[in-house]
């Protein structure tokens, strides 16, 4: 990642992606409606996803400064704040016993739409230049885990 100079702002001229260009009002609002699901448990600041889809345009503004000024500046500042819970998540038809439960990190809803924003934009700059193994199925476009058992 660093050959390809992802985390830099001259990243793109010759690949597919950005990883640090602006991201316009209408993507936060699609990214808000199509990634945050309703219903989910709450990272550390108690704000549920629905709070986060109903922001007034105040509110939305300094969302859209924030996520702005983590993409395009130093986020040492913010990265101390970046922070989730960890919460232990009982396996379907598992008991209470600790082998049955997995480990899953909670964020804060604005934290979670950064996430996708980041990931998005790393699978278009990662894929096309193949930095990931070949074998490596899960969770990419077009692949799957059952293609390699095979």
């Amino acid at each position: 990642m660093v050959k390809l100079l992802i985390d830099t702002y001259r990243t793109g001229e010759h690949h597919p992606g950005r990883f640090r260009r602006e991201l316009t009002g209408q993507k936060i609002k699609k990214y808000v409606a199509m990634c945050l699901k309703p219903g989910k448990s709450t990272g550390p600041d108690r704000c549920p996803n629905e709070l986060t889809k109903t922001m007034t345009d105040e509110q939305f503004q300094i969302v859209k400064m924030w996520v702005h000024e983590i993409l395009k500046k130093d986020t040492s500042r913010q990265r101390a704040m970046m922070n989730g819970t960890i919460s232990q998540l009982l396996k379907i038809g598992g008991t209470n016993k600790t082998s049955d439960q997995q480990p899953v990190v909670l964020l804060n809803s604005v934290y979670q739409l950064l996430n996708y924003v980041i990931n998005k934009r790393l699978k278009k700059i990662v894929e096309p230049a193949n930095i990931l193994e070949p074998g490596r199925g899960g969770d990419r476009q077009g692949r799957c885990v059952g293609i390699n058992m095979q």
